[in-house]
């Protein structure tokens, strides 16, 4: 039986996750395996949901426990389709996953607990940059696209949230790697690669 392969990139907003989801899954795809790509917040109902929150005034006066909710609900929806991808066969790359509701909504006593209720990936990259640099790339982004800054994207609250994805190896069972993603893009893709290739060694 072939093994499954579950690949999550997460950490801050404006990180440079998606674009090193992209480029691996390209990576994969020339070699001839069979992908299946998912974020969170996901295309579900909950999903859709907290897409639309983040950009509203009205998310500074949402409660934690119902952010909390949406994004737990929305998790349970990703992970059944990540199930089911496993089971035909395809390495599954998800844009974020239950370490974001970690960092952002948990204390870390309580983040064990809380990820043992889901899947765990086979492995996880935290790339890691300065909220600095995150905020400039975020600003950046807003100029093209012309979208409203998302609720949790300030300054203050993304290095209080880096502190607490660089501690998630420290409590979690996970494979959880770190990744300095302040470096040219190509230069992350191929430690990342590197990771991947001792996975899909056969044992």
């Amino acid at each position: 039986m072939e093994k499954k392969i579950f690949i999550v990139f997460d950490g801050i907003d404006g990180n440079g996750k998606t674009t090193q989801v992209e480029l691996l899954s390209k990576y994969l795809k020339k070699n001839n395996f069979d992908i299946f790509l998912i974020s969170e917040p996901s295309e579900s109902e909950h999903g859709k949901k907290i897409e639309n929150l983040l950009r509203k005034k009205e998310a500074a006066r949402i409660s934690k426990e119902k952010w909390f909710e949406l994004f737990k609900k929305d998790t349970e929806d990703v992970v059944r389709k990540i199930k089911g991808a496993l089971n035909e066969g395809k390495i599954v790359i998800c844009d974020r996953h239950y370490y974001s509701t970690l960092a952002y909504q948990l204390d870390e006593n309580e983040w064990q607990e809380y990820a043992s209720q889901f899947l765990m990936p086979t492995i996880t990259f935290i790339i890691d940059i300065t909220a600095n640099l995150a905020i400039e790339r975020i600003k950046k982004k807003y100029k093209i696209t012309k979208e409203k800054r998302a609720y949790f994207e300030k300054l203050k609250l993304l290095r209080k949230i880096r502190k607490k994805f660089i501690l998630l190896p420290t409590f979690l069972k996970d494979n959880i790697k770190i990744i300095d993603g302040n470096r040219p893009t190509q230069e992350i893709a191929e430690d990342i690669k590197k990771e991947i290739n001792i996975i899909l060694r056969p044992h």
